[in-house]
């Protein structure tokens, strides 16, 4: 059974700290755009020219926001359970983090990221039914599935904040600390949306679901004035597992402090403003993407005709040579 300690999201894709996040965000840019300066003689055009059109950092960070929170609410229309969601989201990042937002569809891959999220959680929908939902044909999301899981290493397994929250739900219910039973099921709600809201951030990417859950948990319990719930959070995270060493006192409500600092980042951008950024990257796509990627389609069929034509004579060749010889 895996557990989060050894998980592949742990050992690579959980980074130190927010600037190691933006740092192999841009890391990632920089390859798209120097990729697109190339043109089919594999000779350079005007890195500045690729670099004015494509979108800014902060436009892919709004774009990118955009669609996580779609996912978020195709999951909802199509009634998926909750760890289908959180997954989707996850695989979305982890993709759009490595490969950044110029070299595929965004919304293929937004797509794909929930079709296959639905396979890792046992959940299964099929491509057909999926798609006739969305509007969208299946056979886009079909192909772009094996490039989405190599492009993840197949590395598929996402820890999520929802189970550790209703852990420590738990836990209060068996005694962890006072509060009614209204105010755990306003703060189980409450800490669902927070939990939402920080999944369109870069915080599951740098904190582990535990934390996450805490901050979430804490934040609702504050809003329902359950002061013995905040204390409860505060401490109970500094309890020894035997795994991990867990962060300590302030340590642990530093860390939190910090989490709760990005909730607020977690908001749908204004789709008038993605709609025009939609736009710019298309047209970006479609000059310095989609025609190399032609290009290569090309050659690809060019190199697979040319290999059918050398077998097709040399078994011509073969034929006439064994005629030659039964006619002695």
């Amino acid at each position: 059974m895996s557990n989060y300690p050894t998980s592949t999201q742990k050992s690579f894709w959980l980074y130190d700290t927010h600037e190691d996040v933006r740092a192999a965000r841009e890391e990632t840019r920089a390859t798209t755009l120097k990729s697109a300066t190339l043109n089919d003689d594999g000779e350079s055009t005007s890195a500045k020219t690729v670099e004015k059109d494509a979108l800014t950092s902060e436009e892919e960070r709004l774009i990118l926001r955009y669609h996580e929170h779609k996912i978020q609410t195709i999951c909802a229309a199509f009634v998926l359970p909750r760890k289908v969601k959180s997954t989707a989201v996850m695989l979305f990042k982890r993709f759009t983090l490595r490969h950044g937002v110029g070299a595929h569809s965004l919304k293929i891959i937004m797509l794909t990221s929930i079709y296959v999220a639905c396979k890792v959680e046992e959940s299964y929908i099929s491509a057909d039914e999926f798609c006739k939902g969305v509007r969208e044909d299946p056979a886009r999301v079909l192909a772009a599935e094996v490039t989405f899981l190599s492009g993840l290493k197949f590395q598929l397994v996402c820890y999520g904040a929802a189970r550790p929250l209703d852990g420590f739900l738990r836990d209060v219910e068996d005694g962890g600390c006072k509060v009614t039973g209204a105010q755990l099921v306003a703060c189980r709600k409450s800490a669902l949306e927070t939990i939402d809201a920080l999944m369109l951030t870069d915080v599951p990417l740098v904190r582990p679901p535990g934390q996450i859950a805490l901050c979430a948990l804490r934040r609702a319990a504050r809003q329902a004035e359950a002061t013995d719930l905040v204390e409860y959070c505060e401490a109970v995270g500094a309890r020894a597992t035997g795994i991990v060493k867990a962060p300590k006192g302030a340590l642990l409500k530093g860390i939190l402090d910090e989490i709760e600092t990005h909730v607020e980042d977690g908001t749908e951008p204004d789709e008038a403003v993605v709609k025009k950024i939609d736009k710019k990257l298309k047209l970006w796509r479609a000059k310095y993407v989609a025609a190399s990627k032609a290009t290569a389609e090309d050659e690809a069929k060019k190199t697979e005709r040319d290999a059918k034509r050398r077998k097709s004579e040399q078994s011509r060749q073969e034929m006439i040579a064994a005629e030659e010889d039964a006619l002695g």
